[in-house]
């Protein structure tokens, strides 16, 4: 027991370490610098910092969040992510142990803190964060090395586990689907509805969690976006006076109601009014779209939230609770 306890503390201790050097590698990279070479710094006022100051975690509570030589403020997010990252490490290697799949997914997870980092302070995704991912996912499920695969499958004559094949599969699905409704949001508002990032991201997440579990990221990344997004969007339309968005709004969230309420009914043996609701649904729900990107289009007020943040919430999700959900999914 105590031989267990010390490796549970030495994780962690590593994963407060690189979640230090990871809100380095974000923060260096949108002021576009060196973040491997170049000591730390107070960001206010560009003293150096002794080791003892940046001991994670512990020196921001030492130093009471303030920079020893200008008592400016440190952001709570040195300590949050350098916590986030320790608790990382410490699921992954609660349920993988020491294994190459810990390995890999401790490097998934850290690429993914980085990206969100990046994409909530200044809504960029930078390619060495992303674009890796995606070869790295596929060489994770070409040697199985998360041992998913349940057989194997024939292209060209040529055997390949299924697991890479779903990947294979999951990654093009994902960028197909971004790459199409991020032109159809450009051919109603002007604006591209996702960025280039956010195909990548997607891709990536096909290639490390085949096609059915990146249906399921996709499906819950929307929804942690509207759970997050509308009462921002909602605000910012109350703000700027634009009521007819506002009442579009409104309207997009009573189809969702709608479209919920149809399922249930059909479950329960009304197949009529279902259809009824479902169909009347759509044509508000598309109306309600409509109406929102046109008054944009014309308002030049975007109100797009970063859209990566959520698909990292629902990848880590799936990643820890695959078992639990992906094998039990009705596709």
């Amino acid at each position: 027991m105590p031989t267990d306890i010390a490796i549970y503390i030495f994780i962690f201790i590593t994963g407060l370490c690189v979640g230090s050097f990871l809100n380095v590698v974000a923060l260096r990279l949108l002021s576009q610098e060196d973040f491997i070479f170049e000591r730390s710094k107070c960001p206010d006022c560009g003293k150096k910092l002794y080791w003892y100051d940046n001991i994670p975690l512990l020196s921001y509570f030492l130093l009471r969040g303030k920079c020893r030589n200008c008592s400016s403020k440190i952001s709570l997010q040195y300590p949050i992510i350098e916590l986030l990252t320790g608790i990382l490490f410490i699921s992954v290697y609660y349920l993988w142990g020491f294994s190459f799949k810990s390995l890999f997914l401790l490097v998934l997870a850290a690429n993914l803190i980085v990206i969100t980092i990046t994409d909530i302070k200044e809504k960029v995704i930078f390619d060495l964060n992303s674009i890796p991912l995606i070869p790295l996912g596929l060489v994770y499920n070409f040697f199985d090395i998360g041992n998913q695969a349940a057989g194997t499958v024939k292209f060209a004559g040529i055997p390949f586990n299924d697991a890479f094949i779903s990947a294979t599969l999951g990654a093009i699905l994902a960028a197909v689907f971004f790459e199409f409704f991020s032109r159809l949001g450009y051919l109603l508002s002007g604006e591209y509805a996702f960025g280039g990032g956010d195909t990548i991201l997607g891709a990536a997440f096909g290639a490390w969690f085949g096609w059915k579990a990146v249906i399921l990221i996709l499906l819950l990344s929307l929804i942690i976006q509207m759970i997050i997004g509308i009462p921002v969007i909602i605000y910012n339309f109350v703000k700027t006076r634009e009521y007819a968005s506002l009442f579009a709004m409104g309207g997009l969230i009573l189809a969702l109601l709608m479209s919920v309420s149809g399922r249930i009914l059909n479950y329960s043996g009304g197949y009529l009014i279902s259809i009824v609701l479902i169909i009347l649904a759509l044509i508000i729900g598309g109306i309600s779209v409509f109406v929102i990107f046109s008054r944009m289009r014309k308002s030049r007020n975007y109100t797009f939230l970063p859209f990566g943040p959520a698909m990292v919430i629902a990848a880590l999700a799936v990643m820890f609770l695959e078992d639990n959900i992906v094998l039990y999914l009705p596709f």
